[in-house]
Parts: structure tokens; sequence; C-alpha cells
């Protein structure tokens, strides 16, 4: 008789076995959960990857023999154990008896919908197309429901109503998407499209459907709780080994990743997935998201070039590249993007000044003085009271020596709507001392910029000006000192050197006093 493992080399069997599964080397955790003692009431995961790994050969007796070894079951078997035990009654013939398995398990309120679904997907298999058609109804999708189980569901029910020749209720079914989540807008025409090729459910699709599920519901306890993500992303991995192309699981794992801070395994998930596939869209959206989180403006800007070859008028995509083109010092292709952009979004007020305001600060970073006051006219004309075009407009005439006086009275009005909003008092302050030299007034606000955004180096410059013009010299050149540190725009890194190096600022309002 074999010693058993002293409890730490347990644990690191455990380990190493909890690593395996989650990076998806599915040969070396089958060795590792067959290193585990039968016994071990902690091999929950050993259990089940041993039980899919039986179900993937359709090795129903292991299967079998595997899940019934133990009296106790931990909670991922205790879930899955029902769903897989019913597909291997259908594989062999007997989906009545899988059905009613199903239906049994189907008591528990928590995992009802869990359950009618996989009896749905097995009765597609019974000569009465009726039974499936009902229990998908009686699942149903729910506007609570995260967007993968929608997309899953609509995948499920739409390609079951077009196999049996209801194409306008499987079409709409897919356009319901749309109603609850505007991202769904990305797939819904591609999904629509693909149902007609979509075959009916397998064993394989339906244990990748059955981890899917168990990762959403870990995912759910996780957002609540704040427990490891290591047995979201197990169960998705398996979903991948029993079924590669259920793609939407890929998605749901690379945004696992993704929210674990694993950017590069999300990235290299994405990877296999296709332009050609329905959810391909949904896939470079998740890309932008990992990239987004990376904070590499070249990897974004990878991201978003994928995105566009997918859909090149999606204004979304437009805007955020042109964004990132922006603050790479790319700000002609910025300008040509947001125009794109123009063009591609619906003319609505709301969706067009943002992308005129976002021009006009390309064309502003590129000098095109015209475009910027083009543009900042038409923002202006369809958002007179958003406190950022106020801001904007302000600030520009006032760099510009433009329209000073109506400029301020911009600045003040966008204060008023936006008090406490560092950005908007540093413009205004600014503006004080530049075109009426009033540090009485600026000084103050401009020091609760500086400790609402205490590393922003533009609002730094400003007040070591104020500091400056009030006799306080060495202040201002410690506070330029310190804006250096902050990593600032070429432009202010340039003011501040400027100071230092010149003997102070010259502003004309504070010159023409003396």
């Amino acid at each position: 008789m074999p010693c058993p493992s002293p409890p730490h080399n347990l644990q690191l069997q455990h380990d190493a076995l909890r690593y395996a599964a989650m990076a998806g080397k599915q040969a070396e955790a089958v060795r590792l959960a067959n290193a585990l003692p039968d016994h071990d009431v902690g091999s929950d995961i050993g259990t089940l990857i041993l039980a899919q790994d039986a179900f993937a050969r359709q090795d129903w007796a292991e299967m079998r023999r595997i899940l019934t070894r133990s009296p106790h079951h931990g909670p991922l078997v205790a879930i899955a154990a029902p769903t897989l035990m019913a597909w291997s009654l259908a594989a062999e013939g007997h989906a009545d008896k899988a059905l009613n398995l199903l239906g049994e398990a189907a008591a528990q309120p928590a995992t009802r919908r869990l359950y009618l679904l996989h009896a749905a997907m097995i009765a597609e298999s019974l000569p009465n197309p009726q039974l499936a058609g009902q229990l998908y109804h009686r699942t149903g999708n729910a506007s609570g429901d995260p967007l993968t189980l929608q997309i899953l569901y609509a995948q499920l029910y739409g390609s079951w109503l077009e196999r049996h020749g209801h194409h306008k209720e499987a079409s709409d079914a897919i356009a319901a998407l749309g109603v609850t989540s505007p991202l769904a807008s990305l797939v819904i025409g591609p999904i629509q499209q693909s149902l007609p090729h979509l075959k009916s459910p397998s064993p394989a699709l339906g244990g990748a459907v059955l981890n899917l599920q168990i990762a959403l519901m870990i995912t759910d306890v996780i957002q609540q709780d704040g427990i490891p993500r290591d047995p979201a992303i197990i169960a998705l991995q398996q979903a991948i080994f029993l079924d590669p192309g259920l793609t939407i699981a890929r998605i749901f794992l690379a945004d696992t990743f993704r929210e674990a801070n694993q950017i590069s395994s999300g990235l290299a998930e994405l990877d296999g997935i296709p332009p050609s596939d329905p959810l391909a869209a949904l896939a470079a959206q998740e890309r932008i998201n990992l990239a987004l989180r990376s904070g590499d403006l070249e990897q974004e800007a990878d991201a978003l070039h994928r995105a566009l070859v997918l859909r090149p008028d999606n204004p979304e995509f437009l805007i955020q590249l042109a964004e990132v083109e922006d603050q790479r010092g790319n700000h002609t292709q910025a300008i040509d993007l947001y125009t794109r952009a123009l063009k591609a979004s619906p003319p609505r007020k709301e969706i067009l000044w943002p992308i005129l305001l976002g021009r006009a600060m390309a064309a502003e970073e590129s000098g095109n003085w015209p475009m910027v006051q083009d543009d900042m006219k038409h923002a202006l004309e369809l958002a007179p009271d958003q406190p950022e075009v106020l801001n904007f407009v302000g600030y520009a005439n006032i760099e510009h020596d433009a329209d000073q006086a109506q400029a301020l009275a911009m600045l003040k009005k966008a204060v008023d709507l936006q008090p406490t909003d560092a950005s908007i008092q540093d413009s205004y302050a600014w503006a004080l001392l530049k075109y009426r030299a009033d540090i009485k007034t600026a000084l103050p606000i401009l020091v609760q910029a500086a400790e609402h955004a205490p590393s922003d180096a533009q609002i730094g410059y400003h007040l070591g000006v104020a500091y400056w013009y009030l006799g306080r010299h060495t202040d201002a050149q410690d506070q330029w000192n310190q804006s250096l540190d902050d990593n600032p725009q070429p432009q202010d890194r340039a003011l501040l050197m400027q100071a230092l190096q010149n003997g102070g600022p010259h502003l004309a309002a504070f010159e023409q006093k003396q």
C-alpha cells in the first residue's frame, strides 16, 4: 500500500495541476491529476479534468467511473456531473434518460437554466422538434445575463430555428442582442449570416458550453467575493480543449486574462480567432481592451488597425485610433481619422461635437489654426453649454491672443458648470493671468487645481508663473523643477526650461504693468 503524500507535497501537486490546467496544458494536467490520490477531497479540479478528458475521448465508462468513485463532490464536479452524464447517455442513444437526468438536476433554482439549455441541445436529436423549442424557450435569454451568455444562447437557439425553417424568428433572435448591449451590434450581422452553416449540437460542444457556463458562474462569485480567477480560467481552458471552435469561450478567456492583468496570455488567446469568424469583431474589441490595459500605445494602435480591417467605417474604432495616433505625435493621421469618423457617424449633436473637439485638438498640435477655429466654431454651435467645449475653445483663444474677452467669459462659464475640474480651473486661472494679470483671483484657483492634479506639469508651470509675478521666485523655481519631473509634454517642457533658464516668464499683461 503506497504511503499517503505529506500535506506539503500534496499542496505542491495541487499547485502544479492548477498551473498546468490554467495554461491549457491538457496532457500535463491529466498526468498530474492522475497522480492525486482518489480519496483526496481537494481534487475537485483534478476529478473534473480527468472526467472531461475521458469525455473528449468518448470513453463513457471511464468518465462514469471517475465521476462516481467518490460520494463527496466538490462544487465544480457537483455542477458538471449531471450534464456530462446526460451527454454520455445521449451519445449512447438514450436521449430520454438524459433528459430525465437533466430534469431532476434542474430542480435547483440556481442552476436551472444551465441544465435546461443542455436539455434543449440534447432534445434536438429527437424526431419531434417541438420539445427542443419548448426547452430553449424555457431557458430564455434574460436581459440581466452577461453578453457572453446572451450570445451563446442566441447562437444555439437561432441555429435551431434556422435548421427548422424559422428564418425570420432566427434572425430576430440574433437581432435582439442589440437591445441590451451596444457591443453586440458588432456581431449581429455576421452571426445572422452564419446561422445556416451551424451544425446540430454535439457532445463536444455540450461539454464546452458546460465549462463556459461554469466559468460565468465562478466569475459572478469572483466579482462579489474577490476570490482568485484560477477556476474560471481552468474551466475556459477546458471549454476550448473540448471544442476549439467555441469562439465566445476564447473571447471570455481573453477577457478573464485581462482582468487578471495577464495581457500577453489574453492577446495570444485571441490570435486563434480568424477574421472570418462571426465573432471576429467582438474579439477585435477585446484585443483593444487588452491593449488599453497594457498602456502600450503601439499595442493599442496595432489592435485598432486590426479592428478597422474588419470594420473600416466603425466610428468608435476610428475615434479611438485617432486619439492614440494623436498621443503618439501623429497629428496629421489623427486628423484624417477624425475626419473619417465624422463621415461615418450619425448626424447627432451629442455624437459629433466630441469628434470635432478631438480633431481641433489634433489640428492645434499640428499647427493648423484655421482648422482649429473652424472646428471650434462648429463644436460651439452643437454644444454651447458643454464645459469641455468651452474649456478648449476658451484656452485655445487665450493662447492665440484671439477674442480674449469672450474666451475669458467662456472659461468662467465652464468653471461655473464644472467647478472642481482641475483642467478647467487651470484654463480659467491662466486666462486671468495672461489676459488680465489678475494674480489675486488666479492664485487660489491654481493652488486648488494643483491639489486636484498634483502631477500635471502644465498646471505646475502656470502655478509657478503666478508665484513668480508675486515675487516668490524661489517658490516658482521649485515648482517648475518639480514639474519637470512630472513627465511634461514637449511644449510644456520647453516652457519650463525657458522660465528656469531665462529669468522667469514674460507675459505681456505683466510687462505692460511695470
